[in-house]
């Protein structure tokens, strides 16, 4: 009776050791079951993500850059229409300049500045701004002398237009 009470425990441990194997799988490295990468592998997904960040860098160079023009088209063609609202609220002239160092000025008819917006010097400003004529005039009634407001960052140019009723359309284009 000794042997098969002996045989059965035998055959208990060789099933709980089949059943270890079995969840571990024969691969295992470690008596824990931990699995680990090797350093071929390791090198391979670092190649693959630098090749995929080297790519994408030109396409957020681009994005920074018409995202920092959009902002100061915005900026200015804001600047832009409070001139023609206050000219309308307060009857009476007012006139946008481009000063030196980028900053769009209203001024009102005394000569006094009544807002600026700065285009230049800022992280995310312009290379360069141009106003034609160097001074645009908004009278009484919002009515504008007409002209463009440019500005450039890069090779892409933003070019705020004011007709003659003082009305703004912002156009978009890039240079060859």
């Amino acid at each position: 009776m000794r042997s098969s009470a002996a045989s059965a425990v035998g055959q208990r441990v060789l099933t709980r050791t089949a059943a270890r194997r079995k969840d571990h799988g024969p691969s295992s490295r470690r008596g824990g079951g931990a699995a680990a990468f090797t350093l071929i592998e390791l090198l391979i997904v670092l190649v693959i993500v630098g090749m995929l960040a080297a790519g994408s860098i030109g396409g957020y160079y681009r994005w920074r850059d018409s995202a920092a023009l959009a902002a100061a088209a915005r900026g200015a063609h804001g600047q832009l229409a409070l001139a023609r609202t206050r000219a309308l609220a307060g009857r009476e002239y007012m006139r946008v300049r481009l000063a030196t160092g980028g900053v769009l000025e209203t001024v009102d008819r005394d000569g006094a500045v009544v807002d600026r917006t700065r285009l230049l010097d800022s992280p995310l400003g312009v290379d360069s701004a141009r106003l034609r004529p160097s001074v645009m005039r908004f009278n009484a009634r919002g009515q504008a002398a007409p002209g463009s407001l440019y500005l450039y960052r890069g090779r892409r140019v933003v070019r705020i237009v004011c007709n003659f009723l003082g009305r703004l359309r912002v156009e978009r284009y890039e240079m060859s």
